[in-house]
């Protein structure tokens, strides 16, 4: 996610966790082909990457998670908000340069 963020990669870091159940896994078929596969999205491993390509958008509707306790989404959402503005705030400081 580093390396993205900074530019050094164009292809954005895998996130998601793939899991298949009542079938060896991995083997020659592909994970459609599977009789029951559970893909999981870590919100904020989704969250970090959209704030870096700078997709994000802060609604409280672009979180797509039930949470049962509603404060920990909102948290969440500010907890990501205070890091985008720690992230750009670093952004328009000037790089130091090498040292002699």
């Amino acid at each position: 996610l580093i390396l993205f963020q900074k530019g050094q990669t164009t292809t954005p870091p895998p996130f998601e966790i793939f899991f298949c159940f009542g079938e060896e896994w991995p083997d020659q078929k592909p994970k459609e082909k599977k009789l029951i596969t559970v893909q999981v999205v870590p919100v904020a491993a989704r969250l970090l990457l959209e704030m870096f390509s700078g997709e994000l958008s802060w609604s409280a509707d672009s979180i797509p998670l039930q949470i049962s306790h509603p404060d920990l989404k909102d948290r969440m959402v500010e907890q990501f908000k205070e890091l985008h503005q720690l992230w750009q705030n670093q952004q328009r400081l000037p790089q130091p340069g090498p040292t002699p």
